[in-house]
């Protein structure tokens, strides 16, 4: 799944590449299943800066085929998963725990395709009883939930947490994060047909953006007190307005997306008069993903996802871009 010009889906090409050469410290996998997220259509429109040809795929879960000379705790049949980013795991940022901070941080790319070679700090094993498909999407679909709502916004059980765009591939795995946090879940969607899907994936309720005032609807299942933190997934100027208004005192207000190229203003004082945080959540540091995996392993956060086989790459990618997959598409060789 290459492509040498950015475009819609349509640019995406399947064909033969040489086999990956693991480096000293990385390992080759055999890719039993890759995610495709938001991120990959904007690489794939050439909304980033990629690198080209490239071949996409950062949510990657497969088989350990070879691995390099100084590999340590990976071996030849072990079954891995990969987080969004490697980093020189050597630096003061990277010794401290803070990967994101690392001068060395590389974007994986590579796993729409058979084979792939990995920097082995970007790994975890995947536990049994644990699918490929699964634990392709947990580093990107639920740990970067999981960073927002617990190191970023430290939500705390009995809290209320409003997710929107929660029928999407992260709001449907950041409701259940929330809830595994101990949470109550207020879900914010466009759609009242998504309403039962989003019952069963974590919301305590469901508010529909156009059954009215969305602050005054927020307020009210609050009891008056507003919720303590929003994850804001769509980053649209018409939610967040309502959202901010209704946020309790003190609460965090959360970004970890943006659907559309929209700014969105605000008047200083309504934030320092509720003493509120505006902050953003963008991927997982290791120590993430594991409990991210664990939650998976546990059962206590169900993946969603849709699968396609790999030769379908530009269907998935145009179901994708349509808003037509239920949690996160999946490619699968």
């Amino acid at each position: 799944m290459s492509f040498a010009v950015p475009g819609g889906p349509e640019v995406l090409r399947h064909g033969d590449l040489p086999d990956p050469v693991p480096t000293p410290l990385q390992v080759v996998v055999r890719v039993h299943a890759c995610g495709v997220c938001g991120h990959d259509s904007a690489d794939r429109a050439g909304l980033t800066r990629v690198p080209l040809p490239a071949v996409l795929g950062h949510e990657i879960a497969g088989e350990v085929v070879e691995v390099g000379a100084d590999v340590a705790g990976f071996a030849v049949g072990d079954r891995v998963a990969c987080k969004q980013f490697a980093t020189c795991t050597r630096c003061p940022a990277c010794a401290a725990g803070d990967e994101f901070s690392c001068p060395d941080k590389a974007f994986v790319y590579g796993g729409g395709a058979e084979y792939v070679a990995l920097d082995q700090d970007t790994l975890l094993a995947v536990p049994d009883g644990v699918t490929s498909a699964d634990a392709a999407i947990t580093a990107c679909a639920i740990g970067t939930c999981l960073q927002a709502l617990d190191d970023v916004a430290g939500v705390r059980a009995g809290e209320t947490v409003v997710v929107t765009g929660a029928g999407g591939g992260l709001g449907l795995h950041a409701m259940q994060v929330a809830a595994a946090l101990g949470a109550r879940v207020v879900a914010v969607t466009s759609s009242p047909a998504k309403a039962p899907l989003l019952a069963a994936h974590g919301a305590d309720d469901v508010v529909v953006t156009t059954d009215g005032d969305l602050a005054a609807r927020l307020t009210d299942l609050t009891d008056g007190r507003g919720p303590q933190v929003v994850l804001d997934n769509v980053g649209h100027p018409d939610l967040f307005g309502g959202c901010f208004r209704a946020l309790a005192p003190r609460g965090r207000y959360v970004f970890t997306g943006q659907l559309q190229r929209t700014r969105i203003s605000l008047h200083p004082a309504f934030v320092f008069g509720k003493e509120a945080v505006i902050t953003g959540s963008s991927s997982t540091r290791a120590a993430t993903f594991a409990r991210a995996m664990d939650l998976v392993a546990d059962g206590r956060v169900r993946p969603v996802h849709d699968t396609f086989p790999l030769t379908d790459a530009a269907r998935a990618h145009r179901a994708v871009d349509e808003r037509r997959v239920v949690g996160r598409a999946v490619l699968v060789p």
